[in-house]
C-alpha cells in the first residue's frame, strides 16, 4: 500500500526541494533549517525530500548525505529511511560507518552518523589512523569523486548552535546542512521552511 502524504507534508516537501535546490546555486555554503512540530512526520517528509531531490536530475549535480543525530535517533532514522527506500525501490542506500565502501559515501549514500561517536578529538570516527579511515578522510575522497555533500542534523536544537557543531560542519564543508528540528534556534539561517502547527492539527496528527 502506497503512503499517501496527507496535504501539510506534501506542500513541506515540495517547499523544501524548491529551497535546498535554489541554495545549491550559490558558490558558499548554506543552511536550511526544517522547522515542523514533534508528531508531524518529520522523517517521512524528509524521506520523501531525499528521493525527490535526487530524482531525474537534468543538472548534473550528485550527491552524498550525512545524516547526524543524537542518542539512539540516528538508527531509528535511519531504520525508517531504509524500509521506505527499500518499499518503492529508491536507489538511496543507507549506511553507518563501517557500511562505506572504498572508505568514502557513495553518490545516493546516507552516511548515519550518532553526534556521541564524533564530538570529541578522540573518538574513533575522528581521530587519525594509519588506514586513513576516518569522516575527514572520508569526506575528502567523497568530494573528490565530484559529489555534493548535503549534511542533515536531525533534533538540531540539542547540538546545532555549539563550538562543536559548528568545527564539525566547517570540517565536513557541506554544500548545505539541513537542520531538522520542531524548536531549531534561528540564527544561523539562511533560509527556512516551516510546517504549521495548525495544519498538522486539522490534518488530525496532533490532538487539538
Amino acid at each position: 500500500m502506497e503512503i499517501q502524504l496527507k496535504d501539510y507534508q506534501e506542500n513541506a516537501v515540495v517547499d523544501l526541494k524548491r529551497t535546498v535546490n535554489d541554495l545549491l546555486e550559490f558558490t558558499e555554503d548554506k543552511v536550511c533549517i526544517f522547522k515542523a512540530p514533534t508528531g508531524s512526520g518529520k522523517t517521512l517528509m524528509m524521506a520523501e525530500f531525499l528521493k525527490r531531490l535526487i530524482d531525474s536530475r537534468i543538472d548534473g549535480k550528485r550527491f552524498s548525505f550525512v545524516w547526524i543525530a543524537v542518542n539512539k535517533l540516528h538508527d531509528q532514522s535511519r531504520n525508517n529511511l531504509k524500509k521506505y527506500y527499500d518499499r518503492y525501490s529508491v536507489g538511496i542506500k543507507c549506511s553507518y560507518f563501517e557500511d562505506l565502501d572504498d572508505r568514502r559515501i557513495g553518490e545516493n549514500e546516507i552516511l548515519f552518523l550518532n553526534w556521541a561517536s564524533i564530538n570529541k578529538k578522540g573518538n574513533v570516527y575522528v581521530r587519525e589512523n594509519e588506514r586513513d579511515n576516518n569522516l575527514s578522510s572520508v569526506i575528502a575522497r567523497t568530494k573528490d569523486e565530484g559529489r555534493m555533500i548535503i549534511l542533515i542534523i536531525d533534533e538540531s536544537h540539542h547540538t546545532a548552535g555549539s563550538e562543536k557543531a559548528k568545527e564539525l560542519i566547517q570540517d565536513i564543508g557541506p554544500k548545505v546542512t539541513l537542520e531538522v528540528s520542531a524548536t531549531p534556534q534561528l540564527n544561523n539561517a539562511n533560509r527556512i521552511v516551516e510546517v504549521d502547527l495548525d495544519a498538522v492539527k486539522s490534518e488530525g496528527m496532533i490532538k487539538r
